[in-house]
C-alpha cells in the first residue's frame, strides 16, 4: 500500500482538500480523538507533542479514516485534521508536510481485525526500547489488562520515504498476529486499539511499563507474570 496524495500543494507544503465537514458518527469520533489527545497530554505521554499523531476511522464513511494535520497539541481544534483514503488520499482537510510520511504507518494498522484507532508517538522510555531493538516484555500487569498480553516487538529500521518501512510494519504484523502495539526501531511507538481512548490509555501504559522496565535492571530486571 503506498500514499498517494493528490490535492493541490500550497507554497508552504501543506496539502489541503477544502472545508472539513463531518456530521453524525463521524463528529462524534472526531470528539473522541481530540479527548485522546488531551488524555495522553493529561498522562505524560505526549513530551514532543509535535512528533506525535494519530487517526480514527470514521464509521459514517466506508474506507476513510481522520487524522490529525500537524502534531496532536492540547489546543488540537476540530479543524486541526484531514480525512484521508485508506490508500492515503487526502479527501477533505488539510495535512501538513510531515504528516504525510507517516500515513502508511496508520494506514496499515487498520488492516488488522477490530483496530477502529491509531497513535504513534515518541514518548521517551518506550522509544528507548526502539533505539535499544528491544522488545518490551508483557511484565507489568496494568499492560496486561489493557490487552497486551505479549512482547511488543521491534520493526527493523527502514526510512519513511519509499515504502520499506511500511514493508517492514506489514511483515512485524504477520509475524505477532496477538500484538496491539509495535516499536519502530530508533524512531519511536505505533499502537492500535478499538478506539481512540482506549488507544491513548494503551500508549500510556506502555509508556509507564517501559519505564518500570528501565527502573528494574538495577533490581535484576523484571519477571514474567507466573499465574
Amino acid at each position: 500500500m503506498t500514499s498517494t496524495l493528490t490535492s493541490p500543494v500550497r507554497e508552504d507544503g501543506w496539502l489541503t482538500a477544502g472545508e472539513l465537514v463531518l456530521t453524525g458518527a463521524d463528529a462524534a469520533v472526531r470528539a473522541d480523538l481530540i479527548k485522546a489527545v488531551h488524555l495522553l497530554h493529561q498522562l505524560g505521554a505526549l513530551r514532543n507533542p509535535y512528533s506525535a499523531n494519530a487517526s480514527v476511522r470514521l464509521p459514517g464513511s466506508p474506507g476513510h479514516v481522520l487524522i490529525n494535520a500537524k502534531g496532536l497539541p492540547a489546543d488540537i481544534s476540530e479543524q486541526d485534521f484531514g480525512v484521508v483514503t485508506l490508500d492515503g488520499d487526502l479527501v477533505a482537510g488539510r495535512l501538513g508536510p510531515g504528516v504525510r510520511q507517516v500515513l502508511q504507518m496508520h494506514t496499515l494498522a487498520y488492516a488488522r481485525p477490530g483496530v477502529n484507532a491509531v497513535i504513534h508517538t515518541h514518548s521517551l522510555h518506550a522509544t528507548a526500547f526502539a533505539l535499544a531493538h528491544r522488545p518490551i516484555p508483557p511484565n507489568y500487569e496494568p499492560l496486561v489488562n489493557r490487552g497486551q498480553t505479549v512482547d511488543i516487538p521491534c520493526a527493523p529500521y527502514r526510512t519513511r520515504n519509499n515504502g520499506d518501512l511500511g514493508a517492514s510494519i506489514t511483515a512485524l504484523l504477520g509475524q505477532h498476529p496477538e500484538t496491539r502495539a509495535v516499536l519502530l526501531a530508533n524512531h519511536g511507538l505505533l499502537a492500535f486499539d478499538d478506539g481512540p481512548l482506549s488507544t491513548a490509555r494503551l500508549v500510556a501504559t506502555i509508556e509507564e511499563a517501559a519505564a518500570l522496565e528501565i527502573l528494574a535492571v538495577p533490581l535484576g530486571g523484571s519477571k514474567p507474570i507466573v499465574r
